[in-house]
């Protein structure tokens, strides 16, 4: 007796400048003007022209929106949009990120974003979509990868030279800084990097200490987009760059910044990283987004998908 083939699991989410769960109002990481929309990280799209914002109290003051017009949902406590139940979770990705679960009735539907699987939290459920900003065999990220980092800018300090970090936006600048103070060094970054610690503190939550000023600085954290610009930052100060960013393996890229050191210090996932997170999920159906995307659905199989490459925006919305 042959086997009936099994059926494809429908489609809950599709791709139109943004993730829509179908069957609910909500988008998720929607770059068009949009009634209701999840917002993972303070990179992932703008405030401007949404109705109204889905995002943890963090990512709502780095966008610049009054948490009082939006709604700032606390992590790992469900609540309810009409008859659909939802629930942020840590996606480990930077400071305020987060995932969205959506019980829509014919099944789960976790929004993931970009994840950091060991800052993660994982649910069950039948639809997962996970970005992949890096997902190609090259990007490989070694487990001691931030402590290598660390270390190397207390080094560069100890030699009495700044630290001059290039990171992949003001967002990830964000984190590093944090970690980075955490350890005892004087962080210096560029004015985005500095705003959005500035926003953080206003709205009365968590961050960072970060100066505009290098002068007594251990470090300099500063984006990519904005190298050109870090030797006027840097002044006479004598200084040593480390890339600190999944770039790290790419190795053209790092040839052409010029830098001292490169350590691939991401917040997002290596390849093996995501398909051990997508496995992990038990998810029947996975749609992928992001530059990796293609390679990552492949490297899946048939119950994969390659659903939209949203592009990391270079700056946080003014």
């Amino acid at each position: 007796m042959k086997r009936r083939p099994r059926a494809p699991t429908p489609h809950a989410v599709a791709w139109r400048d943004g993730v829509h769960v179908l069957g609910t109002a909500i988008w998720c990481d929607a770059r068009r003007t949009r009634a209701v929309c999840f917002v993972s990280a303070a990179d992932r799209t703008a405030r401007a022209g949404h109705g109204q914002l889905i995002a943890t109290a963090p990512t709502l003051a780095l966008l610049g929106a009054r948490a009082d017009a939006h709604l700032a949902a606390p992590l790992h406590r469900p609540f309810s949009l009409g008859t659909t139940r939802l629930t942020l979770l840590p996606s480990g990705y930077g400071p305020g990120a987060a995932a969205l679960l959506v019980d829509a009735g014919a099944g789960r539907v976790l929004y993931a974003g970009a994840v950091e699987p060991r800052r993660a939290d994982l649910v069950p459920c039948e639809t997962l979509v996970i970005a992949a900003p890096y997902g190609e065999r090259h990007h490989a990220f070694a487990a001691d990868a931030e402590a290598r980092g660390v270390a190397l800018c207390q080094q560069i300090a100890a030699d009495r030279a700044v630290a001059a970090v290039l990171v992949s936006n003001p967002l990830r600048g964000l984190a590093v800084a944090e970690r980075l103070a955490a350890a005892g060094l004087v962080v210096a970054g560029h004015r985005r990097i500095v705003d959005a610690s500035q926003r953080l503190t206003a709205a009365g939550l968590p961050g960072p200490a970060v100066s505009r000023s290098v002068a007594r600085a251990d470090v300099l954290v500063w984006p990519i987009a904005e190298r050109a610009r870090m030797a006027a930052a840097l002044g006479a100060r004598p200084a040593r760059t480390l890339l600190a960013s999944g770039l790290a393996c790419e190795r053209e890229q790092v040839r052409a910044l010029g830098v001292d050191a490169a350590v691939a210090w991401s917040g997002a996932a290596d390849r093996e990283g995501l398909l051990r997170f997508i496995a992990q999920s038990g998810a029947a159906a996975v749609a992928v987004t992001g530059p990796c995307a293609a390679a990552i659905a492949a490297a899946v199989g048939p119950r994969a998908r390659v659903l939209g490459p949203p592009q990391q925006m270079a700056l946080f919305a003014s």
